[in-house]
Order: C-alpha cells, then structure tokens, then sequence
C-alpha cells in the first residue's frame, strides 16, 4: 500500500489541515514527491506549504489528481460524495488514511512517544519534543499546533524517538476508530480522560473504550505515564500491562511539584519524584494545568534517561506552543492573548492560569463557540461555570452547521444568563467586529483580553490590537 521510500508520489486530500499539511512536510523531507487539494488554501499552513514548495490546488476537482499517483491520503474532513475523492475511487488508486501513513512510514521503525488525553496534549507533546531535543535525543515529531521553539509542527529527526500527538479523533470516513489507535505506542502518556466530540462519541463510556484500547496497545517493556489527578485516567492505567508512571499536583503520584512562586515571566517550581527534589525550575507555564503538562514530560525524559539537570534546563527554557496564552500583543496598555480552548475544562483552566499569569489585572474572557463540543447545548452550564472565572465575558455568536440540529445547540442569550447568575458580567456580541468596538470603548490600560476560539476568529487579535493602537497626529 505504501510506495517505496524516496520514490513514490503522493496526494493528500485535506492537505490544509494542521496534521495532514505536518504529514506533507514530512514526506517532502523523506523524499516523496508530493501534492494535494483542499477545499480552501489558508493560512497558517497554507504558508507553510509554500514555503515547503508543495503545490497545494483549490478547490476539490478531479483534474488536481496527478496521472501518475502511488498513494491518496484521505484527510478525515472528507466524506462520500467529494469529487476528487469520487474520482479516486473510479480510478482505483491506492488510498490511506493520515494515521496509517504515520504509523508505517515514520513509526513503526522509530520508538514512538504518543501523548493522548482530553486536555493539554499540544502543549505536552511539544514539551516531551523539547525535553528530548535538549537531552541529544534528536527526535522527530508530528504536533497539533506549532511549538515555538521549533517553528514547526512536524520534524524528521535523526534520533530514535518520534513524539505524535494522539488525537482519539476518528481516522477517516473509511475508518472511524480513533486516530491513536494506529500510532504503536512504545511510550504512551494519558493527561486525563472526559467526555468530549460529542460528533462521534454518544457517551463517556464510549470516550473510555477508546483509551482502554489505546492503554493496550503499550508492550510490557514500555511505559504508560498518566495523570493520577484524572480518576478516568487513573482506572484506565490500572488495567495496563505495562510499568506506569504517575503525575500531578494534587493527588497521590511519582512526579509531584510544589508551586513556589507565580509571575508574569513564570512559575517557579520544585519537583519531586517519587517523594525526593530533584530539581527546581522556573518555567513559563501558570497555573495547575501548565504544570501538569510540565510534570508528565519530565516523566518522560526521565524514561529516556536525560538528567535532572538537563530536565531543568529544558523545561525551564521552554518557549511555548502557538495558540496557546500565546501574547499577540500589547497596545495602550491592554494584553491581547489568543488560546485555542473549547471545552469547559479547558477554558476554566485557561482563565485560572491567566489570573496566575496577570495577578490583580482585570481579565476579559471573549469566547467564539465554533467546535462541535462548544456549540453543543450538552456543555451549556459547564461553560457557564467556566467562563465565570474571568471578570467580564464577552460571548460571540455561535457557528450554525448543518451536523447539529438547532434544539442540540448552545443558547448564547443563555450562557449569558447563566455566567450573570455566577456573578461575573457577560454580554453577546455576535460578530468579530462588533467586538472589536465593544471592547474598544471598555478595555483599559492593564486589562487582559485572552481570545478562546478553536478556529480564526476572523482576525480579532489583530483587528483589536490595531483599533487600541493611539490614534497617530
């Protein structure tokens, strides 16, 4: 199914998706000759495939199928019905989904790392990668975001190791397992486990049958690291048939941190394992959630045998992962922050680490509730509790789509409600400019403004942070 390393040509249908694009990049630095279609070109990887000289064509046509083709990688946005996809099929070429791509062209002769888990694996992911990177390690990598001190979402490597992100997401139309299930993991971190992608999972159980499956898949000489704070988590691992490792910052576990000190630069950490300091660090992660992520990576490097001080040194010069409290900006005083959380549990986090970040600052919570889990009237009042951690909300209109019925999907009038009941001010705001004036007549020199979308937002950060520019005389 797969063609010959270095020699065979290759079209990705979906090539704009964060992973799909990551995979081009890949197969471009192995070798392949590769193309691909989407139904729109868009940055930020549309960038990056020009940069990578990949020809990516819009939209989905037939004609964009070279005539020559060893393999289609079928990216999981695509369903029956397509006509580059219809035209693959009458032509019967040979197709694959993105994860088995992964797993046969990168994986299988590498010692994968795959960090899964409802919460925080972007940031983990690229957290382990950096870990190993500073350890000699050299590892490859294939991340649902762009960790900033690689630039990228996806590298080679030269090493042994390859660290993926795990996503329990279905594959494809044609395989609608989890993603992860594919990745062979011979070091598997679970951060957590909750109900989420309520578009292809009808329960909690379901969301758990996932991960019990991937927990399986760790050898008796690998290792599974898991949030113990998580109780899904921590029943999943005791079925494992392979050593487990443990974190967290509350519950019992073999890696633990002692928060000292929280700033803007920072937090200032000590962290234990199995009960003795091995070093003390200031990181740039706030809150709980940050240094969870941070103590699951240094489990990690830990396992490959990298040092307590070169996991220090790793850790604490750490630079971040795009869209993640990333700063987009400062302007008459007010911080403009971009996080791509969706799921109460992660937008409450988000907000709780931000209150770390910027003690004693008014922050604004402004919401655009666009992924499934956030449109979905299942989360309502758990997006009520979470927003209210912020001091002012700030709700966008919800994106309408055809795959959830209007009586399934989040009432903004009231989630506005709902967040005034907590005490904490909201209003709506349906469009991004709309907001952008709204926020414009209120915001003052020290507020924070920490944007959470899972999508573009239609530019807001950089629309808001040109209208609060001071006007030039």
């Amino acid at each position: 199914m797969i063609p010959p390393l270095g020699q065979g040509r290759v079209h990705l249908l979906g090539i704009c998706g964060t992973a799909m694009a990551s995979l081009a990049g890949l197969l471009k630095e192995r070798g392949f000759h590769v193309t691909g279609s989407d139904e729109g070109v868009y940055p930020p990887m549309s960038d990056l495939l020009r940069e990578l000289a990949i020809d990516s064509r819009t939209p989905y046509d037939p004609s964009n199928l070279p005539d020559e083709c060893d393999l289609v990688i079928v990216g999981n946005a695509l369903s029956r019905g397509n006509p580059e996809l219809e035209a693959v099929l009458e032509r019967r070429l040979a197709y694959a989904s993105m994860p088995e791509v992964l797993k046969e062209v990168f994986l299988r002769e590498r010692t994968p790392v795959v960090v899964a888990g409802t919460h925080g694996k972007t940031t983990t992911a690229s957290l382990v990668a950096w870990v190993l990177k500073c350890g000699g390690l050299e590892p490859g990598f294939l991340i649902g975001g762009v960790p900033i001190d690689f630039g990228r979402s996806f590298h080679l490597g030269q090493g042994d190791s390859f660290v993926v992100e795990g996503d329990e997401y279905d594959t494809a139309y044609f395989d609608k397992g989890p993603k992860f299930l594919h990745y062979v993991p011979q070091v598997a971190v679970v951060g957590n486990v909750e109900f989420d992608h309520a578009d292809i999972y009808p329960d909690l159980e379901a969301v758990k049958r996932a991960f019990r499956l991937f927990v399986r898949l760790v050898p008796r000489n690998g290792l599974l690291v898991v949030g113990s704070e998580s109780e899904i988590a921590a029943e999943i691992a005791a079925e494992a048939f392979c050593p487990v490792t443990t974190f967290s910052t509350e519950a019992e576990a073999d890696w633990k941190a002692d928060i000292l000190e929280a700033s803007e630069e920072g937090s200032r950490l000590r962290i234990f394992c199995r009960e003795r300091e091995v070093f003390e660090v200031l990181a740039p992660v706030w809150g709980r959630v940050g240094v969870r992520n941070l103590l699951a990576a240094a489990a990690v490097g830990a396992h490959f045998g990298i040092s307590s001080a070169d996991l220090g040194e790793a850790l604490g010069s750490f630079k971040g992962v795009r869209r993640r409290m990333e700063i987009r900006g400062t302007s008459r005083g007010v911080v403009v922050v971009d996080d791509f959380a969706h799921h109460p549990t992660a937008i409450r986090e988000t907000l709780v680490a931000a209150c770390s970040r910027w003690p004693g600052r008014k922050l604004w919570g402004v919401f655009e509730p666009r992924s499934f889990t956030a449109r979905s009237r299942h989360f309502q009042g758990e997006l009520a509790e979470a927003l209210a951690e912020a001091d002012e909300v700030v709700i966008a209109q919800v994106l309408h789509t055809k795959r959830l019925a209007a009586a399934d999907e989040l009432s903004e009038e009231q989630l506005v409600r709902d967040v005034r009941a907590k005490g904490t001010s909201a209003t709506f705001v349906p469009e991004p400019d709309e907001i952008v004036r709204f926020l414009k007549e209120r915001a003052r020199g020290g507020d924070v403004i920490l944007v959470m979308s899972n999508g573009s937002f239609g530019q807001v950060h950089d629309k808001l942070l040109a209208a609060l520019a001071p006007e030039e005389t």
